[in-house]
């Protein structure tokens, strides 16, 4: 495997292309462990993978403002759309295109305040964090203000945790140094695939009855 990599490295593959992609499944599995062991649901494993990976372009700072401009946004603009009866299809095209739009704001400051890296950012990331967005508005109509305001705090928490596991520098050396480890979280994964087990934050929701029934 070593030779696998050092033969993808002298031919011009980057070596953080490929920590990144090893880094993939120990974001995957980290965050099936928050789900089926903690409880913490987020939107789906999707959402947090791909938010993370953004953060990892726009830097933690940068990226967590554009998360919460985005959602604000999208919310304010769906509240004030609740008003006029029109359809799903256009109805989203608007708060897509309003978010998008408003993304000028951090573009603004960041021209006015000398903010070299905010206004660099590459585009890519800023759509993939406004992609979120869809996912958000469907929550908020299916269940709730609430609700989606409570998944969004646990996939910006999912997500923060996931750029902190990726930038640190102890697990990306060992990963590159030991891939072999993929097969472990592989086995891992499939472990917490047959997890029956009670998560913890049901423990904490019904530990009265647990400790009445003790």
């Amino acid at each position: 495997m070593d030779a696998f990599f050092t033969f993808l490295t002298s031919n011009g593959v980057p070596k953080e292309t490929i920590a990144i992609l090893l880094m993939f499944p120990i974001l995957a599995s980290f965050i099936v462990i928050s789900r089926q062991v903690i409880g913490i649901k987020a939107f789906g494993i999707y959402t947090p993978l791909i938010i993370t990976f953004a953060f990892l372009s726009t830097g933690f700072r940068y990226g967590a403002a554009i998360f919460i401009l985005a959602l604000s946004v999208a919310t304010l603009v769906h509240y004030l759309l609740q008003r006029i009866r029109i359809l799903y299809l256009p109805k989203m095209a608007l708060i897509l295109s309003i978010t998008v739009l408003s993304m000028f704001l951090l573009l603004i400051e960041g021209a006015y305040n000398d903010r070299t890296v905010l206004i660099g950012l590459s585009i890519y990331p800023l759509l993939i964090i406004i992609t979120l967005v869809e996912t958000f508005i469907n929550v908020q109509m299916e269940k709730g203000y609430r609700t989606a305001f409570i998944l969004s705090l646990e996939t910006l928490l999912l997500s923060t945790l996931g750029y902190y596991i990726v930038t640190y520098q102890p697990i990306r050396a060992f990963t590159l140094d030991n891939p072999w480890i993929i097969l472990l979280v592989f086995g891992l994964i499939i472990f917490l695939g047959r997890w029956k087990g009670l998560r913890v934050s049901e423990y904490i929701r019904f530990r009265k009855v647990w400790n009445q029934s003790i």
